[in-house]
């Protein structure tokens, strides 16, 4: 057989048709899955976030506000906040509560301790 014979069986190969089931696998899936992609796009950016990103620490159940007096340290505040309890522990819970990055204080600051 030569190279022009197998060329000319190459022209005439039979046409691909699709079944109903072929045509929803390519076009339909491919467009449910972009429609439900952008239902969730749409619900990620016009549904209001419920959650606020203020650098305010939220007063809840069980905690009050404190201020900070000149010279007071955290391991004052953590006595003062609850005197029945190990100071370093309440010391961690006023760190966690107010998001401090160290444990250095200003007069005048207002944090978050846990009632007593």
């Amino acid at each position: 057989m030569s190279a022009s014979a197998s060329i000319r069986t190459g022209e005439h190969a039979a046409r691909l048709t699709l079944t109903r089931r072929g045509r929803f696998v390519l076009v339909g899936l491919p467009l449910l899955t972009g429609a439900a992609a952008l239902v969730v796009l749409a619900v990620i950016f016009l549904v209001p976030s419920t959650a606020s990103a203020g650098s305010d620490p939220h007063v809840g159940a069980g905690t009050e506000r404190a201020v900070v007096h000149p010279g007071e340290s955290l391991w004052d505040l953590a006595v003062a906040a609850d005197p029945q309890r190990d100071p370093r522990d309440v010391m961690d819970e006023i760190v966690e509560l107010n998001d401090l990055r160290s444990s250095a204080l200003v007069a005048g600051q207002e944090l978050v301790v846990p009632a007593a």
